[in-house]
């Protein structure tokens, strides 16, 4: 009689707790960013400090990974040092180390992300002036010799990529993007061979860093929209994003959300009806969250308005193109 009685006691707690263990594991999708490749073509390596094409990919698919971690909107499973993890698990299973559980049992992935990076490097520009040339005869003959040859040069880094996602389950590539961004740096200027810097100590790890930034949100919010969560009593709008995308100062546009349009013949979901509301503006970002106040002519917003970046203008400029359906 005991059998039936810890069938039923087993029924019960998968009763009780799977849904709960479900709508946990359901909470968060599971996604492993696998391979970035380099294209042979619009790449350039010049004054890069190491082996340019394994630098490049491994070093910017960590900045990858790390920024969507960051957004702590979806499960980022290791790939790149299973052989470690499987290391440890062995050591653990024949009692040398602490380490818990068994060799495998490693969280499986829903979706699979990888890209190709299709530009990458670095121009400079400026302007050069030669002791007795037609601009710098313009100064007294005692300024010329003092002066000598006047230069002034900045750079500006740029990178492409583009991006899918794979749902595992289907094999189907269910996003694809297209992201790019040039930083530009600070001026070098050299005036009688006395020469002041302001440039940034790695310009090409700063552009991998807005570009895999870029990356994260596009890929993120795609699925997982900007919205208002919570309106405070003094107005202040509290967003479900933090400093991983926004800092203060940074504008959004509030739009309201009508009737979806589903391709007839496909049965897709092609967009749905967005009416603009207004703009709001950052005003403080922490780890989880940002807060913000309507910007410029006040509107009606409420709790779950969706929010969208408005491009920026400054010297940090990305631009992006999608295709596929939200996953």
């Amino acid at each position: 009689m005991q059998a039936p009685i810890i069938q039923i006691i087993l029924l019960f707690l998968i009763a009780t707790h799977a849904p709960h263990a479900l709508a946990a594991s359901k909470s968060k999708p599971v996604v492993a960013v696998n391979t970035i490749e380099l294209s042979t073509q619009n790449i350039s390596c010049r004054n890069w400090r190491t082996n340019c094409t394994q630098g490049l990919q491994n070093g910017f698919r960590a900045m990858l990974e790390t920024a969507i971690i960051k957004t702590r909107k979806m499960n980022v499973v290791e790939r790149h040092q299973s052989s470690s993890i499987h290391r440890e698990q062995g050591l653990g299973q024949v009692g040398l180390t602490t380490s818990g559980g068994k060799i495998g049992g490693l969280t499986g992935a829903d979706y699979s992300i990888y890209g190709t990076i299709t530009k990458f490097g670095s121009q400079k520009s400026g302007f050069n002036i030669r002791s007795g040339s037609g601009l710098s005869s313009l100064l007294p003959g005692q300024a010329q010799r003092a002066v000598g040859n006047v230069s002034m040069a900045g750079v500006t880094t740029e990178m492409a990529v583009d991006i899918k996602i794979t749902d595992i389950a289907t094999g189907n590539i269910v996003v694809a993007d297209s992201v790019s961004a040039s930083v530009k740096h600070g001026s070098s200027v050299s005036i009688g061979g006395i020469q002041q810097a302001q440039a940034s100590a790695d310009p090409f790890a700063d552009v991998q860093r807005v570009v895999a930034a870029r990356i994260a949100e596009v890929l993120v919010t795609s699925r997982i929209p900007v919205k208002v969560i919570a309106i405070q009593p003094n107005g202040t709008l509290i967003l479900n994003y933090g400093n991983v995308f926004f800092k203060p100062g940074d504008q959004l546009e509030a739009f309201s959300i009508g009737e979806s349009f589903k391709d007839p013949d496909t049965g897709e979901i092609l967009g749905s009806e967005q009416t603009q509301l207004g703009i709001v503006e950052i005003t403080a970002s922490e780890s989880k969250f940002a807060r913000a106040k309507i910007a410029g002519e006040p509107f009606n917003i409420q709790k779950g308005t969706i929010l969208k970046r408005i491009k920026s203008t400054n010297s940090d400029k990305s631009e992006r193109q999608r295709s596929g359906s939200t996953w």
